[in-house]
């Protein structure tokens, strides 16, 4: 009996530092794949998005392979990101989250779309051209975001500037809605926007058809 004791204890004690809960679990076909949902996005091939996907099913839904999901999105241009959500006990809803084009570019007679996280994307709907800033000239994508982004922490209202064009490889020429210029060079983005906002301060309420910066230390109004 005294033996018969021993063993059951030590069958016990075995059990217990052996014995893994979360195997069993990941074991459970209740747990495995079986539907996966993708929506979101109005410019992406959600039904091919969705078959390049296919590799999920089966998978156990606690141990989904994101760096295997986010291979396959990598290679569309218009997804920024995607939200998987689980929901227990076998399905994935994946939602599609584009970017968001902000400029189009006409580069060497072709048309490019310019995000706002500056990606480019070269095959879209015409109709996407519609009520989008445009953009000129064989620039720097850098170059131009480093622009951009200057114009927008000067407190620059971006939204009067309607055309954005790079000429020579040493200026660029902003058209505004009013169809004034702004002519800046490539030097120094921060200061030369901090002067233009000092001088449209001062002339305020007069006229002109154009502020050129191109020259470091002088300003020309026109």
């Amino acid at each position: 009996m005294k033996n018969f004791k021993r063993y059951c204890l030590l069958f016990f004690i075995i059990f217990l530092t052996t014995f893994n809960p979360k195997i069993l679990i990941l074991n459970l076909d209740f747990f495995k794949v079986k539907t996966i949902n993708v929506s979101g996005g109005s410019n992406v091939d959600l039904l091919k998005i969705k078959k390049e996907l296919n590799f999920l099913i089966g998978n156990n839904i606690f141990e989904i392979n994101h760096e295997k999901i986010n291979e396959v999105i990598s290679s569309n241009n218009w997804i920024n990101y995607i939200l998987v959500n689980k929901k227990y006990p076998s399905t994935l809803n994946i939602t599609v989250v584009e970017h968001e084009p902000i400029f189009f570019w006409k580069k060497n007679n072709k048309d490019i779309l310019i995000t706002k996280e500056f990606t480019l994307i070269d095959k879209f709907k015409t109709i996407i051209l519609n009520n989008l800033n445009q953009a000129k000239g064989n620039f720097q994508i850098e170059d131009f975001a480093d622009l951009y982004n200057s114009l927008k922490k000067n407190d620059f209202d971006v939204t009067s500037i309607i055309s954005y064009e790079f000429l020579n490889s040493e200026r660029w020429e902003l058209i505004l809605k009013n169809k004034q210029k702004i002519m800046l060079g490539r030097y120094n983005y921060d200061q030369q926007i901090k002067n233009l906002n000092k001088i449209l301060k001062e002339i305020k309420d007069e006229k002109f058809s154009y502020i050129d910066l191109r020259i470091r230390s002088k300003i020309f109004v026109k």
